[in-house]
């Protein structure tokens, strides 16, 4: 098969059989001796009757799971997905190492990769990682003595877009660092291309405001308009400030600049999981003298 052929067989196995339950797309797209291993399974999955239970234990858990592909790599016989899957713990208890964790309500989102090996059309071998500390911490089982376990937080579109204007009004407007520690998660990521490594972390987050603010210390945000879908919030805004310190290595300009942008927001629980930027870095380094206009 080619490599486009694996990649849509493996994009198959997210979207009909985990998303959907479809049980006899499963064994369609497997080979007689198929082999699942996670790390967090002591033993592999073999053959497709077994691993449907598997399926069939996610799904009874998290009636509402839901995997995205965000990144697909394929080569020969192996294709590599990086994936996010989120969803509502109100089914059956769902089995860990360290004990079944009871049904709370409680929704997590976490990231994975997994390996697909292709042979004769059919997925022979799924080799998988996944966050599984961060999905039982989501889940609301305490891991460490003393530390509370989580509990669920109520979660709608109103809700999210109500964090995300604070995160706009009290965060990025105001440079309260405060409010990060309170609406972001411990594995909260920030993706903006001017960066070449995402932000980590409520503690990365908060040296990236900094820097923003002493960049541009009357740095004002402007939601222009805002939509929300399940966990996700979109926003369209503009940014205004005046350039009075160093910013991506360019000293002051003293220039006024505006920069419209859009973030795109993944939030679990009533906080921010990630949050993706795209804007006009292209113009805002032309607004401060860094590259010239013709």
């Amino acid at each position: 098969m080619s490599v486009e052929a694996n990649k849509s067989l493996t994009l198959r196995y997210f979207n009909e059989v985990f998303n959907k339950g479809d049980m006899k797309v499963l064994e369609d797209i497997t080979a007689p001796d198929f082999i699942f291993t996670m790390p967090t399974h002591e033993e592999p999955f073999r053959g497709v009757e077994g691993y449907k239970g598997l399926v069939n234990m996610l799904r009874g858990c998290f009636p509402d799971i839901q995997f995205a592909v965000e990144d697909l790599v394929a080569d020969g016989d192996r294709v590599l997905t990086r994936w996010t899957a989120r969803g509502t713990h109100t089914g059956i208890p769902f089995p860990t190492v360290i004990g079944d964790v009871p049904a709370a309500g409680n929704q997590f989102h976490i990231e994975g990769m997994t390996w697909h090996r292709i042979s004769n059309g059919k997925i022979a071998e799924v080799t998988a990682n996944e966050d599984g500390l961060g999905l039982i911490t989501q889940l609301g089982r305490s891991l460490f003595p003393g530390q509370p376990s989580a509990t669920p937080v109520p979660s709608s579109p109103e809700a999210n877009k109500a964090v995300v204007g604070r995160y706009f009004t009290e965060i990025m407007g105001q440079g309260d660092l405060a409010v990060i520690d309170e609406l972001m998660t411990p594995d909260f990521a920030f993706h903006i291309p001017t960066l070449p490594d995402p932000v980590r972390g409520p503690e990365g987050m908060k040296q990236f405001v900094t820097g923003l603010r002493t960049a541009f210390p009357d740095a004002g945000f402007a939601p222009e308009y805002m939509i929300a879908d399940g966990h996700r919030v979109a926003v369209r805004y503009q940014m205004t400030g005046t350039q009075k310190g160093d910013f991506l290595g360019a000293p002051a300009s003293g220039n006024f600049v505006k920069d419209d942008g859009t973030d795109l927001f993944h939030l679990s629980g009533g906080k921010i999981v990630s949050v993706h930027v795209a804007e006009d870095g292209l113009g805002l380094l032309q607004q401060i003298g860094v590259i010239g206009t013709n």
